[in-house]
């Protein structure tokens, strides 16, 4: 997910990954079995056909504190911004990490995307 003004200046940026999450192994991040020979999960974030998943980020306004006349008052530089979410599908079994030294699969799919406008009045 990315937030950028209306002058294409970017103000936030994150990216999520949805898999389920196995109980053992919490010490390093070395993976030696999947998760599908575990007998339970922590927490199964992955996406559910058929089930809406709902996410929420807090996104704050570029601003600047002014000091008028011995008050301080916010000044909101930039009142619109424009949110791009993509939902991007990455197959099982291949490296995907953008600095990976020798990636088995690198391809990934963009499976949505949309933009929306976002004021504060």
């Amino acid at each position: 997910m990315t937030a950028k003004t209306k002058d294409g200046k970017e103000i936030f940026n994150t990216s999520k990954i949805y898999i389920p999450q196995s109980p053992l192994k919490g010490r390093d991040d070395k993976m030696v079995y999947g998760p599908f020979r575990k007998s339970g999960m922590i927490a199964d974030t992955s996406l559910q056909p058929g089930r809406p998943t709902e996410e929420f980020f807090e996104i704050g306004f570029p601003y600047e504190d002014i000091e008028k006349d011995g008050k301080k008052t916010r000044n909101i530089k930039a009142k619109e911004m424009d949110i791009t979410v993509r939902l991007w599908y990455l197959p099982a079994g291949g490296n995907h990490r953008d600095d990976a030294a020798t990636p088995i699969n690198k391809a990934k799919y963009l499976f949505y995307e949309t933009t929306r406008k976002v004021t504060v009045k």
